[in-house]
C-alpha cells in the first residue's frame, strides 16, 4: 500500500478500536482504501451484497452494477478524494457489528483545482456472506458540513 493508504489505514484503526470484530475492522480497512482510489474503481462494487445500497446526497444505486456505474461517474468529477473515518459506533447490541455509525471527514479535488472538506456521516449495515467475506449490505453519507477553498 502507499504511504496514503497507511495513514488511511491509520485513521481507520484508530476510529474502529471500539469495534469487537477484527473481521469488521479489517473489512473498514478495505472500505476506504478502496473508496480513495480511482484506479480500483472497479473493485468498490465487490464491497457490497448483490442488492446493496449506495446512498450518497440525492444518488441512489441499489445492486452492484449500479454502484459500480454510480462510484465511475463520481472519479469523473475528481482526480482525487480522500476519507477519514474519525470515529466510528455500533448501533444496537454492544457486541454486535453489523450496522454501524461512521463519523469522518472528506477532502476532495476537483479538476478545475478547487478543493472541498466535509463532515459526514455514514449509516452502514453489514453482512456476512456464504463466502465468508463481509460486505456492505447499505451505505448512506449524509453530509454534516461543507467548505469549498480555492486552490488555484
Amino acid at each position: 500500500m502507499s504511504d496514503k493508504s497507511s495513514a488511511e489505514d491509520s485513521h481507520v484503526t484508530q476510529a474502529a478500536h471500539v469495534l469487537s470484530d477484527r473481521k469488521v475492522r479489517q473489512f473498514l480497512r478495505k472500505y476506504y482504501y478502496i473508496a480513495n482510489e480511482p484506479s480500483l474503481v472497479d473493485e468498490y462494487d465487490d464491497l457490497f451484497t448483490e442488492g446493496g445500497v449506495f446512498i450518497i446526497g440525492s444518488r441512489k444505486a441499489t445492486g452492484r452494477e449500479a454502484i459500480r456505474a454510480l462510484r465511475k461517474a463520481m472519479w469523473e468529477e475528481v482526480p482525487n478524494r480522500d476519507h477519514s473515518p474519525v470515529k466510528i459506533f455500533s448501533h444496537g447490541n454492544h457486541d454486535d457489528d453489523t450496522e454501524l455509525m461512521i463519523l469522518g471527514t472528506a477532502s476532495w479535488t476537483y479538476h478545475e483545482g478547487h478543493q472541498n472538506i466535509a463532515d459526514w456521516v455514514a449509516h452502514v449495515k453489514l453482512e456476512l456472506g456464504k463466502d465468508d467475506q463481509i460486505r456492505c449490505s447499505y451505505y448512506q453519507i449524509i453530509m454534516v458540513s461543507y467548505k469549498s477553498l480555492d486552490l488555484s
